[in-house]
């Protein structure tokens, strides 16, 4: 059986949402976010917002998945810190534009929205370790997402003179030394997810 094409015209919807939703939360804030503003912004009625987003903090995590992914693979997988530079100058680049991210109320649902990202991968790592976790999976998934966007957050707002090499550095060695810490491993010993194919 032949696998289904994705229906462009609903694909065309999506994008339009979802380029509405971030035109509004970067030009406005996310409190002047609404369903029915993305909805008119979009040329397209509420009902079809409905189809692909459940409400505006649904569009808002969806908006955070490929930032989170380059955080979140750093559980489970064997990252050089040069893998990081790229998406650390973009984000250093929009800082002023993005700042809105960096801030309340939107970083305690990046952190959640990454924490979600984190915990399939920290269970797959305690399994293959047969680790004995300190903490509930789901309570050190939000501890080490919460130090990943912190230390984002602090060097991009703060007046702190570092370059994005260091904060790589710092995003490996913090990330590796926290799940090995929260999972009673030896940081050289943390298992990486095999057969893994995801972009870095």
């Amino acid at each position: 059986m032949a696998a289904r094409k994705p229906d462009r015209r609903a694909e065309r919807s999506r994008t339009a949402l979802m380029s509405a939703f971030v035109e509004i939360l970067l030009g406005e804030g996310y409190e002047a976010v609404t369903v029915e503003r993305v909805a008119e912004r979009a040329n397209v009625g509420r009902s079809t917002f409905y189809m692909h987003y459940t409400g505006k903090e649904d569009i808002l995590r969806q908006s955070l998945t490929r930032p989170s992914s380059h955080l979140a693979v750093l559980v489970g997988r064997d990252v050089e810190p040069a893998a990081l530079i790229a998406i650390l100058e973009h984000f250093r680049e929009q800082k002023k534009l993005n700042r809105v991210f960096l801030n309340w109320p939107i970083r305690p649902i990046w952190v959640k929205c990454l924490a979600g990202m984190i915990e399939p991968r920290l269970a797959q790592v305690s399994r293959l370790a047969r680790a004995r976790p300190a903490l509930p999976l789901a309570l050190i998934a939000l501890q080490l997402a919460e130090a990943q966007v912190a230390l984002v957050a602090h060097w991009l707002l703060g007046n702190a003179a570092c370059k994005s090499e260091a904060v790589a550095e710092v995003l490996v060695a913090e990330t590796r030394a926290l799940v090995a810490a929260l999972l009673r491993l030896k940081a050289d010993s943390l298992p990486v997810i095999p057969n893994e194919k995801v972009r870095p």
